[in-house]
Protein backbone atom coordinates (compact mmCIF):
# COMPACT_ATOMS: atom_id res chain seq x y z
CA UNK A 1 0.00 0.00 0.00
CA UNK A 2 1.39 3.20 -0.89
CA UNK A 3 2.64 5.75 1.74
CA UNK A 4 -0.41 8.65 3.44
CA UNK A 5 0.78 12.70 1.98
CA UNK A 6 1.03 14.15 5.20
CA UNK A 7 0.50 17.84 6.29
CA UNK A 8 4.51 18.48 6.34
CA UNK A 9 5.13 16.56 2.36
CA UNK A 10 2.52 19.44 1.48
CA UNK A 11 5.30 21.95 2.37
CA UNK A 12 7.58 20.57 0.02
CA UNK A 13 8.93 21.41 -3.35
CA UNK A 14 7.01 17.68 -4.36
CA UNK A 15 5.41 14.45 -3.10
CA UNK A 16 6.06 11.24 -3.92
CA UNK A 17 3.42 9.11 -4.26
CA UNK A 18 4.09 5.06 -4.79
CA UNK A 19 7.92 6.06 -5.53
CA UNK A 20 6.98 8.94 -8.34
CA UNK A 21 7.68 12.66 -7.75
CA UNK A 22 4.67 14.49 -8.38
CA UNK A 23 4.59 17.83 -8.52
CA UNK A 24 3.03 20.26 -5.54
CA UNK A 25 0.48 22.73 -6.46
CA UNK A 26 0.38 24.45 -2.89
CA UNK A 27 3.96 24.82 -3.06
CA UNK A 28 4.29 25.25 -7.14
CA UNK A 29 1.07 26.72 -8.00
CA UNK A 30 2.56 28.04 -11.99
CA UNK A 31 4.33 24.63 -12.20
CA UNK A 32 2.35 22.35 -10.54
CA UNK A 33 1.70 19.06 -12.52
CA UNK A 34 3.41 20.82 -15.58
CA UNK A 35 5.08 17.58 -16.16
CA UNK A 36 2.65 15.12 -15.31
CA UNK A 37 0.84 13.46 -17.89
CA UNK A 38 1.97 14.64 -20.56
CA UNK A 39 1.42 12.34 -23.13
CA UNK A 40 -1.44 13.17 -25.74
CA UNK A 41 -5.02 12.07 -25.00
CA UNK A 42 -6.06 9.59 -27.44
CA UNK A 43 -8.35 10.33 -30.61
CA UNK A 44 -11.01 8.23 -30.81
CA UNK A 45 -11.12 6.47 -34.34
CA UNK A 46 -14.16 6.37 -36.58
CA UNK A 47 -12.53 3.68 -38.54
CA UNK A 48 -13.77 5.01 -41.71
CA UNK A 49 -11.40 6.18 -44.69
CA UNK A 50 -12.77 9.28 -45.88
CA UNK A 51 -12.99 12.70 -44.57
CA UNK A 52 -14.79 13.35 -41.57
CA UNK A 53 -17.39 16.20 -41.98
CA UNK A 54 -16.52 19.66 -39.54
CA UNK A 55 -18.82 20.97 -37.63
CA UNK A 56 -19.05 24.06 -35.13
CA UNK A 57 -20.39 24.29 -31.46
CA UNK A 58 -23.30 25.35 -32.48
CA UNK A 59 -24.48 23.54 -34.83
CA UNK A 60 -23.60 20.54 -32.39
CA UNK A 61 -26.04 22.47 -29.38
CA UNK A 62 -28.93 22.41 -31.56
CA UNK A 63 -29.06 18.30 -31.64
CA UNK A 64 -29.86 17.94 -28.00
CA UNK A 65 -32.69 15.98 -27.47
CA UNK A 66 -32.64 12.43 -26.44
CA UNK A 67 -34.15 11.17 -30.23
CA UNK A 68 -31.05 13.36 -31.62
CA UNK A 69 -28.52 13.36 -29.20
CA UNK A 70 -25.06 14.54 -30.61
CA UNK A 71 -22.16 14.72 -27.77
CA UNK A 72 -18.41 16.27 -28.48
CA UNK A 73 -15.85 13.51 -26.67
CA UNK A 74 -11.80 15.65 -27.40
CA UNK A 75 -12.55 17.24 -30.88
CA UNK A 76 -14.67 14.50 -32.03
CA UNK A 77 -18.34 14.73 -33.07
CA UNK A 78 -20.60 11.16 -31.57
CA UNK A 79 -23.82 10.70 -32.71
CA UNK A 80 -25.63 8.39 -30.15
CA UNK A 81 -29.26 8.95 -30.78
CA UNK A 82 -29.65 5.23 -31.60
CA UNK A 83 -28.00 3.99 -28.67
CA UNK A 84 -28.83 6.11 -26.04
CA UNK A 85 -31.20 4.20 -24.73
CA UNK A 86 -28.79 0.87 -24.18
CA UNK A 87 -26.62 3.22 -22.55
CA UNK A 88 -25.29 1.34 -19.12
CA UNK A 89 -25.29 3.92 -16.77
CA UNK A 90 -28.87 5.01 -17.73
CA UNK A 91 -30.34 7.36 -20.81
CA UNK A 92 -30.97 9.80 -18.48
CA UNK A 93 -27.56 10.51 -17.84
CA UNK A 94 -25.74 10.87 -21.60
CA UNK A 95 -29.44 12.77 -22.26
CA UNK A 96 -28.24 15.60 -20.00
CA UNK A 97 -25.30 16.51 -22.09
CA UNK A 98 -26.60 16.07 -25.59
CA UNK A 99 -25.40 19.30 -27.71
CA UNK A 100 -22.89 19.79 -25.78
CA UNK A 101 -18.82 19.10 -24.78
CA UNK A 102 -18.95 15.74 -22.89
CA UNK A 103 -15.34 14.73 -22.61
CA UNK A 104 -14.89 15.38 -18.73
CA UNK A 105 -18.01 13.50 -18.17
CA UNK A 106 -17.37 10.74 -20.19
CA UNK A 107 -13.89 10.18 -18.55
CA UNK A 108 -14.78 10.91 -15.18
CA UNK A 109 -17.13 7.44 -15.48
CA UNK A 110 -14.70 4.83 -17.75
CA UNK A 111 -11.73 4.00 -18.21
CA UNK A 112 -9.82 5.31 -21.26
CA UNK A 113 -9.63 1.86 -22.81
CA UNK A 114 -13.42 1.26 -22.91
CA UNK A 115 -14.23 5.09 -24.41
CA UNK A 116 -11.42 4.18 -27.17
CA UNK A 117 -12.83 0.86 -28.14
CA UNK A 118 -16.53 1.87 -27.58
CA UNK A 119 -17.03 5.13 -29.09
CA UNK A 120 -15.53 5.40 -32.31
CA UNK A 121 -18.74 3.58 -34.15
CA UNK A 122 -20.81 6.86 -32.85
CA UNK A 123 -18.32 9.32 -34.78
CA UNK A 124 -19.47 11.48 -37.41
CA UNK A 125 -17.61 14.33 -37.40
CA UNK A 126 -15.19 16.86 -35.99
CA UNK A 127 -15.74 20.37 -34.31
CA UNK A 128 -13.92 23.30 -35.93
CA UNK A 129 -14.07 25.98 -33.29
CA UNK A 130 -13.66 24.30 -29.85
CA UNK A 131 -12.71 27.26 -27.21
CA UNK A 132 -9.25 26.40 -25.80
CA UNK A 133 -8.96 24.20 -22.68
CA UNK A 134 -8.60 26.14 -19.38
CA UNK A 135 -5.83 25.62 -17.04
CA UNK A 136 -8.11 24.43 -14.68
CA UNK A 137 -9.69 21.83 -16.67
CA UNK A 138 -6.29 20.89 -17.72
CA UNK A 139 -4.27 20.36 -14.46
CA UNK A 140 -7.52 18.44 -13.13
CA UNK A 141 -7.21 16.04 -16.30
CA UNK A 142 -3.77 15.85 -15.40
CA UNK A 143 -3.99 15.10 -12.05
CA UNK A 144 -6.91 12.07 -12.71
CA UNK A 145 -3.74 10.60 -15.48
CA UNK A 146 -1.17 10.81 -12.60
CA UNK A 147 -4.03 8.77 -9.67
CA UNK A 148 -4.51 6.22 -13.27
CA UNK A 149 -0.73 6.17 -13.53
CA UNK A 150 -0.28 5.45 -10.34
CA UNK A 151 -3.19 2.64 -10.07
CA UNK A 152 -5.42 4.45 -7.81
CA UNK A 153 -8.79 3.82 -9.41
CA UNK A 154 -7.82 -0.02 -8.49
CA UNK A 155 -7.42 -1.30 -4.44
CA UNK A 156 -5.87 -4.83 -3.32
CA UNK A 157 -8.12 -7.32 -3.29
CA UNK A 158 -7.91 -7.69 0.34
CA UNK A 159 -8.93 -4.56 0.90
CA UNK A 160 -12.79 -5.30 0.34
CA UNK A 161 -12.55 -8.73 1.64
CA UNK A 162 -11.99 -7.13 4.75
CA UNK A 163 -14.63 -4.53 4.49
CA UNK A 164 -17.12 -7.55 3.60
CA UNK A 165 -15.60 -9.60 6.11
CA UNK A 166 -16.29 -6.93 8.66
CA UNK A 167 -19.73 -5.75 7.55
CA UNK A 168 -21.17 -9.49 7.85
CA UNK A 169 -19.47 -10.05 10.91
CA UNK A 170 -21.49 -7.12 12.38
CA UNK A 171 -24.55 -8.89 10.81
CA UNK A 172 -23.81 -12.07 12.35
CA UNK A 173 -23.82 -10.09 16.32
CA UNK A 174 -27.24 -8.53 15.47
CA UNK A 175 -28.83 -12.22 14.70
CA UNK A 176 -26.90 -13.93 17.88
CA UNK A 177 -28.50 -10.94 19.86
CA UNK A 178 -31.74 -11.39 18.41
CA UNK A 179 -31.57 -15.16 18.11
CA UNK A 180 -29.62 -16.50 21.57
CA UNK A 181 -31.06 -13.92 23.76
CA UNK A 182 -34.66 -12.88 25.20
CA UNK A 183 -33.54 -9.54 26.95
CA UNK A 184 -35.40 -6.67 25.59
CA UNK A 185 -31.96 -4.61 25.55
CA UNK A 186 -30.22 -7.37 23.83
CA UNK A 187 -32.76 -7.13 21.33
CA UNK A 188 -32.54 -3.11 20.83
CA UNK A 189 -28.46 -3.81 20.42
CA UNK A 190 -29.38 -6.11 17.35
CA UNK A 191 -31.59 -3.53 15.72
CA UNK A 192 -29.05 -1.06 16.16
CA UNK A 193 -26.36 -3.80 14.83
CA UNK A 194 -28.82 -4.51 11.92
CA UNK A 195 -28.80 -0.55 10.79
CA UNK A 196 -24.47 -0.50 11.04
CA UNK A 197 -24.48 -3.67 8.77
CA UNK A 198 -26.91 -1.78 6.52
CA UNK A 199 -25.45 1.38 6.15
CA UNK A 200 -21.45 0.06 5.86
CA UNK A 201 -23.13 -3.13 3.10
CA UNK A 202 -24.50 0.25 1.33
CA UNK A 203 -21.18 2.13 0.91
CA UNK A 204 -20.02 -1.60 -0.36
CA UNK A 205 -22.40 -1.60 -2.91
CA UNK A 206 -21.88 2.13 -3.77
CA UNK A 207 -17.77 1.68 -4.29
CA UNK A 208 -19.04 -1.45 -6.82
CA UNK A 209 -21.74 0.59 -8.61
CA UNK A 210 -18.94 3.24 -9.09
CA UNK A 211 -16.95 0.58 -10.62
CA UNK A 212 -14.01 1.57 -7.70
CA UNK A 213 -13.44 -1.62 -6.03
CA UNK A 214 -11.76 -3.37 -9.01
CA UNK A 215 -8.21 -4.95 -8.89
CA UNK A 216 -7.42 -4.31 -12.22
CA UNK A 217 -8.19 -1.47 -14.92
CA UNK A 218 -10.05 -4.31 -17.01
CA UNK A 219 -12.06 -6.08 -13.94
CA UNK A 220 -15.11 -6.62 -15.14
CA UNK A 221 -17.63 -6.18 -12.03
CA UNK A 222 -20.86 -7.72 -13.06
CA UNK A 223 -22.84 -4.40 -11.69
CA UNK A 224 -26.59 -6.38 -12.13
CA UNK A 225 -25.28 -9.44 -10.00
CA UNK A 226 -23.51 -7.37 -7.48
CA UNK A 227 -26.07 -5.16 -6.92
CA UNK A 228 -28.92 -8.16 -6.57
CA UNK A 229 -27.23 -9.30 -3.79
CA UNK A 230 -26.63 -6.07 -2.13
CA UNK A 231 -30.53 -5.77 -2.44
CA UNK A 232 -31.17 -8.37 -1.32
CA UNK A 233 -29.55 -8.10 1.87
CA UNK A 234 -30.12 -3.89 2.07
CA UNK A 235 -33.83 -3.84 0.90
CA UNK A 236 -32.73 -0.78 -1.19
CA UNK A 237 -32.76 -1.26 -5.04
CA UNK A 238 -29.56 -1.08 -6.53
CA UNK A 239 -30.90 -0.84 -10.09
CA UNK A 240 -32.96 2.33 -8.53
CA UNK A 241 -29.98 3.74 -6.88
CA UNK A 242 -27.33 3.33 -9.90
CA UNK A 243 -30.13 5.23 -12.01
CA UNK A 244 -30.90 8.33 -9.95
CA UNK A 245 -27.21 8.87 -8.84
CA UNK A 246 -25.32 8.41 -11.71
CA UNK A 247 -27.48 11.64 -12.70
CA UNK A 248 -26.93 13.38 -9.37
CA UNK A 249 -22.91 12.72 -10.10
CA UNK A 250 -23.15 13.88 -13.65
CA UNK A 251 -25.45 17.00 -12.62
CA UNK A 252 -24.86 17.75 -8.99
CA UNK A 253 -27.00 20.02 -6.99
CA UNK A 254 -28.55 21.34 -10.60
CA UNK A 255 -32.18 22.76 -9.10
CA UNK A 256 -34.38 20.90 -12.00
CA UNK A 257 -32.23 17.75 -13.22
CA UNK A 258 -30.54 16.36 -9.64
CA UNK A 259 -33.34 14.06 -8.09
CA UNK A 260 -30.84 13.91 -4.30
CA UNK A 261 -32.26 17.48 -4.24
CA UNK A 262 -35.39 16.79 -5.86
CA UNK A 263 -37.31 16.33 -2.20
CA UNK A 264 -40.65 18.27 -2.38
CA UNK A 265 -43.18 18.53 -0.69
CA UNK A 266 -40.75 17.27 2.16
CA UNK A 267 -37.57 19.27 1.62
CA UNK A 268 -36.97 22.77 -0.49
CA UNK A 269 -33.45 23.55 -0.55
CA UNK A 270 -33.47 26.80 -2.18
CA UNK A 271 -36.41 29.52 -3.10
CA UNK A 272 -36.18 28.82 -6.54
CA UNK A 273 -38.00 25.73 -5.80
CA UNK A 274 -41.19 27.43 -4.51
CA UNK A 275 -42.14 28.05 -8.09
CA UNK A 276 -43.34 24.43 -8.50
CA UNK A 277 -40.64 23.50 -11.26
CA UNK A 278 -40.64 20.69 -13.90
CA UNK A 279 -38.13 18.26 -12.55
CA UNK A 280 -36.33 16.88 -15.68
CA UNK A 281 -35.08 13.57 -13.76
CA UNK A 282 -38.58 12.74 -12.99
CA UNK A 283 -40.67 13.88 -15.95
CA UNK A 284 -43.26 15.89 -13.98
CA UNK A 285 -43.22 19.19 -11.71
CA UNK A 286 -42.30 18.99 -8.51
CA UNK A 287 -45.49 21.00 -6.92
CA UNK A 288 -44.70 23.60 -4.13
CA UNK A 289 -48.14 22.46 -3.01
CA UNK A 290 -50.44 22.96 0.53
CA UNK A 291 -48.56 20.38 2.47
CA UNK A 292 -45.08 21.67 1.27
CA UNK A 293 -46.14 25.62 1.97
CA UNK A 294 -47.85 24.60 5.32
CA UNK A 295 -46.94 21.45 6.70
CA UNK A 296 -43.05 20.70 5.90
CA UNK A 297 -40.75 23.18 3.88
CA UNK A 298 -42.04 25.88 6.69
CA UNK A 299 -40.42 24.02 9.50
CA UNK A 300 -37.90 21.78 7.92
CA UNK A 301 -35.28 22.44 9.95
CA UNK A 302 -37.12 21.00 12.80
CA UNK A 303 -38.27 17.80 10.41
CA UNK A 304 -34.69 16.93 9.29
CA UNK A 305 -33.72 14.64 11.52
CA UNK A 306 -37.05 13.15 12.64
CA UNK A 307 -37.88 12.44 8.51
CA UNK A 308 -33.91 11.10 8.17
CA UNK A 309 -34.94 8.38 11.13
CA UNK A 310 -37.85 6.95 8.26
CA UNK A 311 -36.38 7.76 5.42
CA UNK A 312 -35.51 4.36 4.53
CA UNK A 313 -38.93 3.96 4.06
CA UNK A 314 -39.14 5.97 1.21
CA UNK A 315 -36.48 4.75 -0.22
CA UNK A 316 -38.31 1.43 -0.35
CA UNK A 317 -41.43 2.92 -2.28
CA UNK A 318 -38.85 4.73 -4.89
CA UNK A 319 -37.60 1.18 -5.47
CA UNK A 320 -41.20 -0.34 -5.91
CA UNK A 321 -41.61 2.08 -8.29
CA UNK A 322 -38.79 1.67 -10.26
CA UNK A 323 -39.15 -1.70 -10.55
CA UNK A 324 -42.61 -1.62 -11.39
CA UNK A 325 -41.84 1.18 -14.19
CA UNK A 326 -41.17 0.75 -18.06
CA UNK A 327 -36.92 -0.04 -18.71
CA UNK A 328 -36.05 3.75 -19.83
CA UNK A 329 -31.95 2.42 -20.25
CA UNK A 330 -31.04 1.10 -17.01
CA UNK A 331 -30.10 -2.38 -17.45
CA UNK A 332 -29.74 -3.04 -14.19
CA UNK A 333 -33.72 -3.53 -13.65
CA UNK A 334 -33.68 -7.11 -13.86
CA UNK A 335 -35.73 -10.14 -12.79
CA UNK A 336 -33.08 -11.06 -10.73
CA UNK A 337 -33.02 -7.27 -8.69
CA UNK A 338 -36.89 -7.86 -8.51
CA UNK A 339 -35.90 -11.45 -6.93
CA UNK A 340 -33.54 -9.62 -4.71
CA UNK A 341 -35.65 -7.46 -3.43
CA UNK A 342 -39.04 -9.85 -2.86
CA UNK A 343 -36.22 -11.79 -0.97
CA UNK A 344 -34.84 -8.87 1.59
CA UNK A 345 -38.69 -8.61 2.23
CA UNK A 346 -38.62 -12.34 2.79
CA UNK A 347 -36.08 -12.68 5.00
CA UNK A 348 -36.98 -9.08 7.15
CA UNK A 349 -40.44 -10.27 7.29
CA UNK A 350 -39.59 -13.79 8.76
CA UNK A 351 -36.57 -12.02 11.15
CA UNK A 352 -39.45 -9.85 12.25
CA UNK A 353 -42.09 -11.89 13.01
CA UNK A 354 -39.84 -14.06 15.41
CA UNK A 355 -39.59 -11.13 17.92
CA UNK A 356 -42.07 -12.36 20.79
CA UNK A 357 -43.94 -9.72 21.12
CA UNK A 358 -45.65 -6.68 18.79
CA UNK A 359 -44.34 -3.68 20.68
CA UNK A 360 -40.48 -5.36 20.38
CA UNK A 361 -41.42 -6.00 17.18
CA UNK A 362 -42.50 -2.32 16.45
CA UNK A 363 -39.47 -0.95 18.28
CA UNK A 364 -36.91 -3.46 16.61
CA UNK A 365 -38.31 -2.22 12.90
CA UNK A 366 -38.09 1.76 13.63
CA UNK A 367 -34.77 1.47 15.92
CA UNK A 368 -32.81 -0.61 13.12
CA UNK A 369 -34.15 1.98 10.21
CA UNK A 370 -33.37 5.02 12.17
CA UNK A 371 -30.03 3.75 12.80
CA UNK A 372 -29.62 2.90 9.40
CA UNK A 373 -30.79 6.74 8.55
CA UNK A 374 -27.25 8.02 9.17
CA UNK A 375 -26.76 7.18 5.85
CA UNK A 376 -28.96 9.66 4.70
CA UNK A 377 -27.85 12.33 6.99
CA UNK A 378 -24.31 11.14 5.76
CA UNK A 379 -25.64 11.58 1.87
CA UNK A 380 -27.54 15.14 2.81
CA UNK A 381 -24.66 16.96 4.31
CA UNK A 382 -22.26 16.41 1.58
CA UNK A 383 -24.65 18.69 -0.88
CA UNK A 384 -27.59 20.58 0.88
CA UNK A 385 -26.17 23.41 2.30
CA UNK A 386 -23.78 23.87 -0.97
CA UNK A 387 -24.66 26.10 -4.17
CA UNK A 388 -27.44 25.37 -6.19
CA UNK A 389 -27.48 25.81 -10.34
CA UNK A 390 -29.87 26.86 -12.58
CA UNK A 391 -30.05 24.75 -15.93
CA UNK A 392 -33.58 26.31 -16.06
CA UNK A 393 -32.91 29.52 -17.29
CA UNK A 394 -28.95 29.01 -18.08
CA UNK A 395 -28.62 28.59 -22.04
CA UNK A 396 -25.22 29.01 -22.30
CA UNK A 397 -23.34 25.39 -22.51
CA UNK A 398 -20.32 26.94 -20.51
CA UNK A 399 -21.70 27.62 -17.55
CA UNK A 400 -24.55 24.96 -17.46
CA UNK A 401 -24.82 22.78 -14.49
CA UNK A 402 -22.59 25.22 -12.90
CA UNK A 403 -19.48 25.43 -15.29
CA UNK A 404 -17.19 22.70 -16.35
CA UNK A 405 -17.38 19.38 -14.52
CA UNK A 406 -14.74 20.09 -12.16
CA UNK A 407 -16.06 23.36 -11.48
CA UNK A 408 -19.54 22.18 -10.27
CA UNK A 409 -18.38 19.32 -8.67
CA UNK A 410 -15.98 21.56 -6.33
CA UNK A 411 -18.80 23.94 -5.45
CA UNK A 412 -21.64 21.38 -5.00
CA UNK A 413 -19.73 19.06 -2.25
CA UNK A 414 -18.72 19.50 1.08
CA UNK A 415 -16.20 17.56 2.81
CA UNK A 416 -16.56 16.26 6.36
CA UNK A 417 -13.20 16.30 8.42
CA UNK A 418 -12.53 13.38 10.59
CA UNK A 419 -9.31 11.52 12.31
CA UNK A 420 -8.48 7.98 10.20
CA UNK A 421 -9.85 5.82 12.82
CA UNK A 422 -13.65 7.03 12.02
CA UNK A 423 -13.02 6.41 8.26
CA UNK A 424 -14.99 3.27 8.38
CA UNK A 425 -18.09 5.86 9.86
CA UNK A 426 -17.98 7.41 6.77
CA UNK A 427 -17.27 5.08 4.38
CA UNK A 428 -15.44 7.15 2.32
CA UNK A 429 -18.27 9.82 1.72
CA UNK A 430 -16.07 12.10 3.97
CA UNK A 431 -14.49 12.76 0.86
CA UNK A 432 -17.15 14.37 -1.28
CA UNK A 433 -15.28 16.52 -3.69
CA UNK A 434 -12.36 13.84 -4.38
CA UNK A 435 -15.34 11.29 -4.79
CA UNK A 436 -17.32 13.54 -7.25
CA UNK A 437 -14.09 14.64 -9.46
CA UNK A 438 -12.97 11.11 -9.90
CA UNK A 439 -15.75 8.80 -9.00
CA UNK A 440 -13.67 5.93 -10.14
CA UNK A 441 -10.93 6.33 -7.37
CA UNK A 442 -10.49 2.99 -4.94
CA UNK A 443 -11.52 4.19 -1.12
CA UNK A 444 -8.72 2.72 -0.29
CA UNK A 445 -6.62 5.79 -1.68
CA UNK A 446 -9.28 8.70 -0.54
CA UNK A 447 -6.37 9.72 2.11
CA UNK A 448 -3.22 9.93 0.48
CA UNK A 449 -5.02 11.81 -2.82
CA UNK A 450 -7.33 14.26 -0.76
CA UNK A 451 -4.38 17.02 -0.19
CA UNK A 452 -3.71 17.09 -3.91
CA UNK A 453 -7.55 18.20 -4.72
CA UNK A 454 -7.16 20.82 -2.08
CA UNK A 455 -3.95 22.59 -3.17
CA UNK A 456 -5.49 21.93 -6.83
CA UNK A 457 -8.37 23.87 -5.35
CA UNK A 458 -6.50 26.28 -3.64
CA UNK A 459 -4.62 27.07 -7.38
CA UNK A 460 -7.09 27.98 -9.28
CA UNK A 461 -9.52 29.88 -6.17
CA UNK A 462 -12.09 27.33 -6.15
CA UNK A 463 -13.65 27.44 -2.69
CA UNK A 464 -12.90 23.88 -1.53
CA UNK A 465 -14.86 23.34 1.45
CA UNK A 466 -13.99 20.97 4.80
CA UNK A 467 -15.94 21.03 7.99
CA UNK A 468 -16.10 18.73 10.87
CA UNK A 469 -19.17 16.43 11.42
CA UNK A 470 -20.92 18.49 14.00
CA UNK A 471 -20.21 21.76 12.10
CA UNK A 472 -21.54 20.24 8.62
CA UNK A 473 -25.11 18.92 10.45
CA UNK A 474 -25.13 23.05 12.07
CA UNK A 475 -24.68 24.09 8.52
CA UNK A 476 -27.40 21.90 6.51
CA UNK A 477 -29.78 22.76 9.77
CA UNK A 478 -28.84 26.68 8.75
CA UNK A 479 -29.73 26.41 5.33
CA UNK A 480 -32.58 24.19 5.78
CA UNK A 481 -33.92 27.42 8.07
CA UNK A 482 -33.09 29.86 5.57
CA UNK A 483 -35.05 28.72 3.04
CA UNK A 484 -37.78 27.75 5.66
CA UNK A 485 -38.35 31.48 6.71
CA UNK A 486 -38.27 32.33 2.73
CA UNK A 487 -41.17 29.65 2.14
CA UNK A 488 -43.22 31.20 5.05
CA UNK A 489 -43.40 34.82 3.02
CA UNK A 490 -43.81 33.19 -0.15
CA UNK A 491 -46.63 33.22 -1.90
CA UNK A 492 -48.35 32.19 -5.65
CA UNK A 493 -49.32 35.47 -6.15
CA UNK A 494 -46.12 37.25 -5.40
CA UNK A 495 -44.38 34.43 -7.10
CA UNK A 496 -46.31 35.02 -10.84
CA UNK A 497 -46.32 38.68 -10.58
CA UNK A 498 -42.81 38.34 -10.24
CA UNK A 499 -42.48 36.17 -13.55
CA UNK A 500 -44.93 37.96 -15.35
CA UNK A 501 -43.92 39.61 -18.82
CA UNK A 502 -45.08 42.58 -20.86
Amino acid sequence: MPPSITKDSLEADSVVIRGVDVPNARKAPTEALANTATKPLPMPSSGKKQLLKSYTVAEVASHNTKDDAWLIYKDKVLDVSKWIASHPGGEQTISRFAGMDATNELRAFHDDWVLDTKLPRFVIGTVSDAPETTELVKDFRKLGEEFDKLGYFHVSPWYYAGKVAAVFCILACSMGLLFRTESLAAHMASAVLLGIFWQQFAFVGHDCGHMSARTHARDNIDVPRLGALVTFFNGISVAWWKATHNVHHAVPNSVDCDPDIAHLPVFAVHKQMFGSLFNRYHGRVMKFDWAARKIFVPYQHFWYYPIMCVARFNLYIQSVLFLLASNDGHGGRTKLDVAAFAGFFTWFSLLVASIPTWGERVAFVLLSHAVAGLLNVQITLSHFSRAIFDSVSNKDNETKYGGDFFTRNVLSSLDVECPAYMDWFHGGLQFQTLHHLYPRIGRQHFRETEPLIVSLCKKHSLPYSRKSFLECNMEICQTLKDTALHARSWSPMIYESLCAQG
